[in-house]
């Protein structure tokens, strides 16, 4: 069931925004321009061919306090406008930004008002062109933007926004569809949970809504058991996180909470891709932006997954992956890492490779490469338990920094420092 929060008509004013949403906004072009970025980190590439929809604009403008700011579609164009200039002036022989716009809201008032904004803007020229607005739903565009994508080329790379003002308003079979049919993509999907909380019962399932996320009726039985609202949230992370990965062909995601200082209110943003990379590129940027995310679990690996041992009433610190949750973060994979490499390897002998042991366990923690990384260099340095090599199986004693392509192992018993350690704990 959608929740409808925002209405923009021409001739009146444009709608108010909450901090947190801004914050949002702010993720959004902060994720294009490192995806620019990286893509483009070759410096004899000379052109990004790139498609980026935005599946609930709305009209592209609100008021902020006494100011009138741009919306996720403005947004969304001023970082690719920005990422691609800075990258021409770098380049010797120039770059090009080969870019395409696709921006869909439901309501036609929506439409115009953006149209407005464009038309205003330094774009207009571009409406009708690169930039297209659509009016009808993100599900029946869908297709359409599909095979738009794949017209353009053989990568489809493409960014797909759908910032939904509930959490049915995106089927899962859609999201399915663009990664089946496209190589490339990366959905951030926003999902509120609190207006599942509110809505689910052992009946939810079987509405519209519950049949668009294909949702398992026993977990409204679940929910509605849970006592508190920190547990609530626990059980839909812990329950949900597997049936979106399943049911919308991804094999990366990030599931952490945007924080709302405003409100008691509170909503997931999933960031959902086919590359390991991208998932940790999303993941740093949760780091970065340490004010806004939180999530109810655990700082190591395996820390989203629900755990039918553990009372998900009882009240917890959430992560907010500040400056005291990096410093478990690292404790946490320093006490998990060498039993993972054990695990992971062939055998004793054998080295496992840093990139393979992160991109399987990735999806269940709050860890970035870097700074699993760091736990495998400290593993080494001061406690001996890891020895780090090269691809080619050169060893690598003194290296500070890890490739992807770096391989690790573990030594055959722990030290005393480090067993005097645990024992501390």
């Amino acid at each position: 069931m959608a929740v409808k929060h925002y209405d923009w008509k021409l001739g009146q004013p444009p709608p108010k925004i909450g901090a947190h949403s801004v914050a949002k906004h702010d993720v959004f072009a902060s994720y294009i321009e490192r995806y620019i970025d990286i893509l483009s980190s070759n410096p004899r590439r000379r052109e990004l061919n790139l498609t980026i929809v935005d599946g609930f604009c709305g009209g592209g403008a609100y008021q902020h306090g006494a100011e009138i700011i741009a919306g996720s579609p403005l947004r969304v164009l001023r970082a690719v406008q920005t990422s691609g200039a800075r990258l021409t002036l770098a380049r010797q022989n120039g770059f090009t930004m080969k870019s395409r716009f696709f921006f869909v809201d439901k309501q036609k008032e929506h439409v115009e008002f953006l149209n407005h904004e464009l038309g205003q803007s330094e774009f207009s020229a571009e409406v009708g062109h690169s930039i297209s607005l659509a009016t009808g739903s993100f599900e029946d565009e869908a297709p359409g933007i599909i095979q738009a994508i794949k017209d353009r080329g053989p990568s489809h790379r493409a960014l797909f926004f759908l910032d939904q003002y509930g959490w049915s308003s995106v089927a899962f079979a859609t999201i399915r569809q663009i990664f089946a049919s496209l190589k490339n993509p990366e959905v951030l999907i926003t999902f509120s949970v609190d207006s599942l909380i509110d809505y689910f019962s052992g009946k939810t399932a079987r509405t519209a809504g519950g049949q668009a996320i294909e949702l398992d009726p026993a977990m409204g039985e679940v929910i509605k058991a849970l006592k508190t609202e920190q547990g609530q949230r626990h059980v839909i992370q812990g329950m949900l996180y597997k049936h979106i990965i399943s049911s919308t062909g991804a094999d990366f995601y990030t599931p952490f909470f945007i924080r709302s200082a405003d409100s008691r209110r509170s909503y997931w943003l999933l960031h959902l891709s086919k590359h390991g990379r991208a998932r940790d590129e999303m993941a740093r940027l949760h780091w970065d932006k340490s004010n806004i995310f939180v999530h109810p679990g655990d700082a190591g690996f395996n820390a989203l997954g629900f755990d039918p041992n553990v009372d998900p009433n009882q009240k917890t610190l959430e992560f907010d992956f500040g400056s005291d949750a990096r410093a478990d973060s690292l404790s946490a994979a320093m006490d998990q890492l060498p039993r993972m490499i054990r695990d992971d390897a062939a055998d004793v002998a054998t080295p496992v490779t840093i990139g393979d042991l992160f991109r399987a366990n990735c999806n269940e923690t709050p860890l970035t490469f870097d700074l699993v990384s760091e736990a495998v260099i400290r593993l080494r340095d001061e406690y001996g338990e890891i020895d780090i090599f090269t691809d080619a199986g050169r060893l690598r004693p003194t290296a500070k920094s890890l490739d992807w392509s770096d391989r690790v192992r573990g030594r055959h018993q722990k030290t005393f420092m480090r067993l005097l350690g645990q024992s501390g704990r």
